[in-house]
This record gives structure tokens, C-alpha cells and sequence, in this order.
């Protein structure tokens, strides 16, 4: 006797076998997921976690005993959704640090009553911002500057500060050719960080960065966030 398959059971088999496709392509994405899971972007720290972290022992503010810079770290938006302050500095060729991004500040001047005065007057000079009346939530440690991997002789202090809960608009000094509001959530976000290639000494070094809005956040900037971040245990972007 002939047998003619039915047309529903070429379509069962048929279902089957798709159905066993795809089962094997969810292991393989399983197995594959195993082996280079994704880095999930750590939540951003609120204002009173960073408060928090930063109300250890305060750094000496006196009149600084050498060559001393200081720059402000100003956060403000909505306590859980909080952005800092980053400029991008003007061209000019005596600059060492021309066109790089960085944080509102510069070296203290004689007339500078403290360090921490010398970001607050660096800030409003710059970007328009009056710290004055900000809380001002605590200082990172000091670090050596250094240029092109030699060091210069001069200190960098970092003070912190909330200016609100608003983002307000910048009024740019000569010195500044653009700022910006970044997100914390954006320099903690892996998917962001890259490599910024540097020349020195003719060989190209390839250095860790956060990419924003097309610039490169690199170098002591980059030290700088990333001490910031460590307070809270919390690690920047970084690449692989």
C-alpha cells in the first residue's frame, strides 16, 4: 500500500526542526554570554553617597608652600542624576594642554587667599560659575602634574562642589572654547571608554579615556575622575 504524508505532518516536521534551530542558537548565545559576558554600566552615585564618601580629613588649604594648581569638580542636576562640569580649552600653541578636556581651574595666584579659592575664582573666571555659596562637599588628594610623562614640579588639588539642582548655562572666558554637562552615569558607562592615542618621545602610547561627544576625557582629567570615583568604589570607564 502507498503512503502519502499528510501535508500537517510536513508542517509538524518541519516545526520541529525549527524549533530545534533555535534552541540550539539559544545555547550557543548562552554559552557565548559564558564566556564574554557584558559589562553591565554601574549605577551612578547620588549626591548623598558622594557627601558620604568625601567627609573624610580635609586637605591643608593654606597658601600653597610650591607651584600648585587646583581645579573644581562641580556637580549639579537632580541628586540622583548628577553631571559634572568639563571644558574643552582654547587653541593656543604656548599651551601644553591646548584643546584638551578638562575640569574648570588653572594655577594659584599670589593673590589667592587658599588653594580652594584658587578653583572657585579658576571657576567663575571660566565657565561663569559662582561656587561662593555652593555646598562644598570635600577635596580628592593631591597629585603630581606631570607633561608628555615628565614631571613639571606643580601639585594639582581637587575640590568638589554641588551647584544644584539645575544645569546652568556657561558664560566662556577666552581661555574655554566650549563646556559641558557630562553625566556620571556616561564616565562610569564601559561602552564609552576608548583608547586615546599620544606621541611621546616618538613612540605612540595608546591611553585610557572616556569618549564624549566625539572628545577624548584623558589624562590628568582622567586621574582626576578616576580618584573621584574610586571614593565611592566605583571604577571608571576603562578599556578592555
Amino acid at each position: 500500500m502507498n503512503w502519502t504524508p499528510s501535508a500537517h505532518v510536513f508542517g509538524g516536521g518541519i516545526l520541529a526542526a525549527e524549533m530545534s534551530d533555535v534552541k540550539a542558537v539559544e545555547m550557543l548565545y548562552k554559552i557565548l554570554m559564558l564566556a564574554h559576558p557584558r559589562r553591565a554600566a554601574p549605577m551612578s552615585p547620588d549626591l548623598e553617597r558622594i557627601r558620604r564618601a568625601l567627609a573624610g580629613p580635609e586637605l591643608p588649604d593654606g597658601k600653597p608652600a610650591g607651584k600648585q594648581a587646583a581645579v573644581a569638580l562641580v556637580l549639579a542636576g537632580e541628586a540622583a542624576d548628577l553631571h559634572v562640569c568639563l571644558i574643552r580649552r582654547a587653541e593656543h600653541e604656548p599651551d601644553r594642554w591646548s584643546g584638551h578636556v578638562a575640569l574648570p581651574g588653572g594655577r594659584v595666584d599670589a593673590s589667592d587667599p587658599s588653594i580652594r579659592a584658587a578653583a572657585i575664582r579658576e571657576t567663575r573666571e571660566e565657565v561663569g560659575l559662582r561656587l561662593d555659596g555652593a555646598p562644598y562637599l570635600g577635596a580628592l588628594g593631591t597629585m603630581p602634574v606631570s607633561a608628555a610623562g615628565q614631571p613639571t614640579g606643580m601639585s594639582l588639588s581637587s575640590f568638589v562642589f554641588h551647584f544644584g539642582d539645575m544645569l546652568e548655562r556657561f558664560t566662556l572666558s577666552d581661555e574655554v572654547a566650549e563646556a559641558f554637562w557630562v553625566p556620571l552615569r556616561h564616565l562610569l558607562d564601559p561602552k564609552n571608554a576608548a583608547r586615546r592615542p599620544t606621541l611621546r618621545d616618538g613612540v605612540s602610547l595608546d591611553r585610557p579615556a572616556v569618549v564624549y561627544q566625539g572628545h577624548y576625557i584623558w589624562g590628568l582629567t582622567y586621574r582626576v575622575l578616576t580618584m573621584f570615583f574610586e571614593q565611592m568604589q566605583l571604577r571608571i570607564a576603562r578599556p578592555d
